[in-house]
């Protein structure tokens, strides 16, 4: 019993950590995005490079329900000021943090989650 009542309270924690988590990456995101000439939408696709280390242009184009083009711009202009970088060809292309990526949003997204046993004494 003991042992099943820790894996559900971790399990908690451990989806609380990453809501936590995405909610800081986003809002260190939107600060970025707010003090440069980016569009707001492209929070959507730096999130997900800062949380799964990679975005794809279909996966963007998706999430803000924008056309191919659009996408395809957003995600150029994107590598252009060096945010992110290409990796791959075509249809298996996808983009990675550049070095100019906001630093601050990767390092909420590295930080490590430290789970807690409730009911050791």
């Amino acid at each position: 019993m003991r042992f099943n009542l820790i894996a559900y309270h971790q399990q908690a924690q451990t989806v609380q950590g990453r809501i936590d988590r995405s909610e800081c990456v986003g809002q260190a995101l939107h600060q970025f995005v707010t003090g440069s000439a980016l569009d707001e939408r492209i929070v959507s696709a730096l999130h997900d490079v800062a949380m799964t280390g990679r975005v794809r242009r279909s996966r963007y184009e998706r999430a803000e329900t924008l056309s191919r083009q659009q996408a395809q711009r957003d995600l150029r202009d994107l590598v252009t000021a060096q945010v992110l970088e290409p990796v791959g060809r075509t249809r298996a292309r996808y983009y990675v943090a550049g070095p100019r990526f906001p630093e601050p949003a990767l390092e909420q997204a590295r930080t490590p989650m430290t789970l807690v046993d409730p009911y050791r004494r």
